[in-house]
């Protein structure tokens, strides 16, 4: 008897254990997640983080496939590209439920009477108007690398990147074949087949609010945002460090850096319009808003019922997902339950054993 006990007491701390390793981990990382998914295939992750240093970072996880999914990049307008606005401003504007700031544009710094219009750098296309090209020249290349990769999402809702082709020598041909749709661009790839792929420039290794997109292989897409520029709240990323995130915890086989600094925004309708991050879009002010030369919108059904947000442990799932969504967690936890009942049975087998028990 007191050997069984002692067994069933050891099983219980080992389940113990393998229920709170994940939690207690994620303490140690010293970061917590919050999860909500408050559209049909749409899944939005914020986490609050202290190591390397305080950074609070945001991801939007999307399942192209799911119904009612689609996008709009801010259209052409204005006498350049496109009329400037706020990414909030553009949400609104297009009433759709989230919306992510996206091309580096010119002129910048502004004018000291800003005209409210800009040129995008690189290739653009909305709904299926393509109004800016690849460039071979573009403006601050400390940053930005000639000829950047795109990533287009087409008519039927599939995204891949896109590089520019040779049929056109003014930069609107695309070597692969697909139909340019809604079409955005950065400063580079940076995540290549599953590789980090970040140029080693000083531009790149600065700490600062960072924005990506990326394209994981069962086509979801991924859209990120890193505050930074806050002092002891959230001091930004360098491009390698947003590269890496996006391969390992959401599993990007592709992604591009897009335009970063003030101008990083990620807006959502749920259902009122806010901000989702703390841009510090003007003067580096933290919850000022830029007005920046393009957006993208994404558009979504509602969740019916809606689920609410849920605060769990970081670092165990990618996003969308807990701790406990992790197949590893289970496995361990499946095993254990096993174990505890193999344990149970044999224990009550020996008792019915015993002379003089009925």
């Amino acid at each position: 008897m007191k050997a069984d006990r002692v067994r069933l007491t050891a099983l219980g701390a080992f389940v113990a254990f393998v229920l709170v390793l994940p939690s207690a981990s994620a303490g140690l990382a010293g970061a917590s997640e919050r999860v909500s998914r408050p559209f049909v295939g749409v899944t939005l992750t914020s986490s609050v983080e202290t190591l390397p240093r305080p950074i609070r970072l945001h991801i939007v996880d999307i399942d192209l496939a799911a119904p009612g999914i689609r996008f709009r990049l801010t259209p052409r307008g204005g006498p350049l590209h496109t009329i400037k606005q706020t990414t909030l401003e553009y949400l609104k504007q297009q009433r759709g439920q989230v919306a992510i700031n996206a091309h580096f544009f010119e002129p910048w710094p502004a004018p000291g009477v800003d005209p409210g219009t800009a040129c995008l750098v690189g290739i653009a296309a909305s709904d299926g108007d393509v109004y800016s090209p690849f460039t071979d020249k573009p403006p601050k290349r400390y940053a930005i690398r000639p000829n950047a990769p795109g990533l287009n999402i087409g008519p039927n809702g599939r995204a891949a990147i896109i590089h520019r082709g040779a049929a056109d020598p003014n930069g609107y041909a695309v070597r692969e074949t697909v139909a340019l749709h809604n079409a955005l661009s950065g400063s580079e790839q940076i995540v290549t087949d599953g590789k980090v792929t970040v140029a080693d420039s000083a531009w790149n290794r600065q700490l600062a609010p960072r924005t990506a997109i990326g394209l994981t292989a069962g086509q979801h897409l991924i859209l990120a945002v890193v505050d930074g520029r806050q002092r002891a709240v959230s001091e930004g990323m360098t491009v390698r460090e947003l590269a890496e995130m996006l391969a390992g915890r959401c599993g990007a086989a592709d992604a591009l850096s897009l335009d970063g600094g003030g101008s990083t925004t990620l807006a959502i309708a749920d259902p009122a319009p806010r901000l989702v991050n703390v841009p510090v879009g003007v003067n580096d002010a933290p919850g000022t808003q830029r007005a920046i030369g393009s957006s993208l919108a994404v558009f979504a059904r509602p969740c019916e019922p809606a689920t609410g947000p849920q605060s769990v442990p970081a670092g165990a799932a990618g996003p969308g997902g807990s701790c406990m969504s992790c197949p590893a967690y289970w496995a361990v936890f499946v095993a254990a339950a096993c174990l505890a009942a193999g344990l149970a049975l044999h224990i009550r087998r020996r008792r019915l054993r015993r002379p003089g028990r009925s």
